[in-house]
């Protein structure tokens, strides 16, 4: 049973005991309790009118004609229920069947003793809840085949009809500006009217990324609910990564996708080729001094190497700094390719810790500057990067002056 799937009626869910009928017209599902108290499907009973009324004695004779008239057995196989058995009753006329022998043929061994049906007489779109089809197959879409959508109106087929026939099965509405989310809708607002010309990308264009974000977020397609990132609304990731900032769009979707796929693996060429000069870029300043330091650290036996060549000092004598120094250049190598695979993820990290850190500091604050503070913080700076290159030739200089004053003691 659908965990997912709510009563039309009530609203709450399905347990494994609950008793779930379908409504004949729109497939609204009910919990059979709910029915027999309204008598009637919520969802399209305002559109329905009906042709006649039952008969007085229609009920007794429908019981009479029934192999189990208690409710306790099947009425199309003429077996009794067994406690694991799913079983549903007719919305009409209250016959008791197994779900398999039902979804066989979706008809009542009793049809033809049913009250005449009614007929629709409204306009209002019905939409069968929980139980969308694809337009190409007509097979259920959430059977968990994968979903593709139409980048035009947004139809849902299975991947697999779209490799077959990459067509929309609605492309001859696509002129006329058909939306298939809103014409699934159940919603009974007014729809909006459409643009003159008619271009189904109209009323959807947005000044830059971040404001398509703020105005529009990512949603998911199980529950609708707005994706996160590791608690992290997408509007403060926006604003933290910086609003106008042009890698803002390829950084949210690097985080997007590893908050919500476990992935980790993501190539950063430029923390490769400008490490730690990027990190001090990208405003990681705690990182960036890290691994300045440690730069500095495995540079150093080459340094000094280079700096007593420079001072013709006699370097015969000191193999096993030479042989430091090549293991620190592999470790060095190291540390860039995990840089190289794994920076993105150490940043995504950084910068939800911190925006969770300014969320806290900011709870009192009004909205307006509580992002503003995000954008002050997170906004990639080039000053930052002057920052770390007085730090590497200040610890350089520092290192000059060491040897230069060994040899004059030397000496």
């Amino acid at each position: 049973m659908d965990k997912n799937e709510r009563c039309a009626v009530c609203g709450d869910g399905f347990s494994d005991d609950d008793v779930k009928i379908y409504c004949p017209d729109c497939g609204a599902p009910m919990h059979k309790d709910c029915y027999e108290i309204e008598s009637r499907c919520p969802v399209c009973s305002d559109n329905i009118s009906f042709s006649s009324t039952e008969e007085p004695d229609a009920e007794q004779r429908r019981n009479n004609s029934r192999r189990f008239p208690e409710g306790d057995g099947c009425e199309i196989c003429g077996k009794p229920f067994s406690d694991d058995e799913e079983r549903v009753y007719c919305p009409d006329c209250g016959a008791a069947m197994h779900r398999v022998c039902y979804n066989l043929t979706h008809r009542c061994p009793y049809e033809n003793e049913h009250t005449p049906r009614p007929y629709f007489t409204g306009s209002i779109r019905m939409k069968r809840p929980s139980r969308p089809t694809c337009d190409r197959c007509g097979k259920d879409l959430d059977n968990g085949e994968e979903k593709v959508y139409c980048p035009v109106c947004g139809t849902p087929v299975h991947r697999s009809c779209w490799d077959a026939e990459p067509v929309c099965p609605n492309e001859d509405k696509h002129s006329e500006g058909f939306d298939w989310e809103k014409e699934n809708s159940a919603s009974e607002e007014p729809e909006q009217a459409r643009p003159e010309n008619n271009d189904p990308f109209a009323g959807m264009a947005y000044g830059n990324f971040s404001d398509m974000i703020m105005q529009k977020p990512l949603r998911s397609a199980d529950d609708g609910e707005e994706l996160t990132c590791r608690g992290v609304k997408q509007s403060e990731l926006v604003h933290f990564l910086g609003l106008n900032n042009i890698s803002t769009p390829r950084f949210f979707a690097v985080f997007m996708n590893m908050a919500n796929s476990g992935k980790v693996v993501s190539l950063n060429i430029s923390a490769w080729f400008f490490m730690p000069l990027y990190h001090f870029y990208r405003r990681m300043t705690g990182p960036a001094v890290i691994l300045t330091l440690a730069t500095f650290v495995f540079y150093l036996p080459s340094l000094v190497i280079r700096l007593a060549s420079f001072y013709k000092v006699d370097i015969s004598n000191i193999e096993p700094i030479v042989s430091i120094a090549n293991t620190m250049m592999f470790i060095f190598m190291f540390v860039k390719v995990v840089l190289l695979l794994f920076n993105d993820y150490f940043y995504m990290r950084w910068s939800v810790s911190k925006i969770l850190s300014m969320r806290e500091k900011y709870k009192d604050a009004t909205n307006e500057e509580y992002y503003e503070a995000l954008e002050r913080r997170g906004n990639p700076k080039f000053l930052y990067v002057f920052g770390g290159l007085s730090i590497m030739i200040a610890l350089v200089y520092i290192i000059n002056i060491i040897v230069s004053i060994s040899v004059t003691f030397n000496n």
